[in-house]
């Protein structure tokens, strides 16, 4: 009798022991996540810098996590100037039809190029055809975003989540290499 009473107590323990560690391995699983918000970084519900941030991306192996940071305080530090976003966006809407007049003129001399045999004068002609095609595309993509101060800081917060998203991707892959 006294052996099977060891047997009941027993099992509860074991239970309750196996649900602690699930618990623990769920809690430092879930901890470790780094959050954004608001503009602010945080991680185990306290605020991290972007120093920090870029620690964790080195130790967590990002690729080009470097460019990633450079984008974002590059962005920070337009959003944050006045007349930066003044100079971006004037520079837009000046650069503009500027682009769109060189897209015409270069496909034109690309057309003639190769009308006349010339090969290498086409092609070449043809890049820059298509780079100053992109300029046209992106620069009033360029103007929109530094137009207001908030567009500005929806850029941010944009480029934000993507860095933090793929960092919590790299932290959950090693949990799983852990066998969390």
């Amino acid at each position: 009798m006294k052996l099977s009473r060891q047997r009941i107590t027993n099992t509860p323990m074991k239970l309750l022991t196996t649900i602690v560690a699930i618990l623990i391995s769920i809690s430092a699983y879930s901890q470790d996540y780094v959050e954004y918000n608001e503009g602010v970084f945080l991680r185990y519900g306290e605020e991290i810098s972007l120093g920090k941030v870029e620690h964790l991306m080195n130790q967590y192996q990002i690729p080009f996590y470097h460019l990633r940071l450079n984008g974002i305080k590059k962005q920070k530090r337009n959003c944050a100037s006045k007349y930066r976003r003044i100079g971006i966006l004037s520079l837009s809407i000046i650069e503009t039809p500027v682009m769109a007049l060189g897209a015409g003129l270069f496909g034109l001399v690309s057309l003639v190029s190769a009308d006349s045999g010339d090969m290498v004068g086409a092609v070449a002609s043809g890049v820059v055809t298509v780079s100053c095609a992109a300029g046209t595309a992106y620069l009033p993509h360029l103007a929109f975003v530094h137009s207001t101060e908030d567009r500005c800081q929806n850029k941010v917060d944009k480029l934000c989540e993507k860095l933090v998203e793929k960092l919590n991707k790299k932290i959950e892959a090693k949990y799983k290499l852990l066998g969390y």
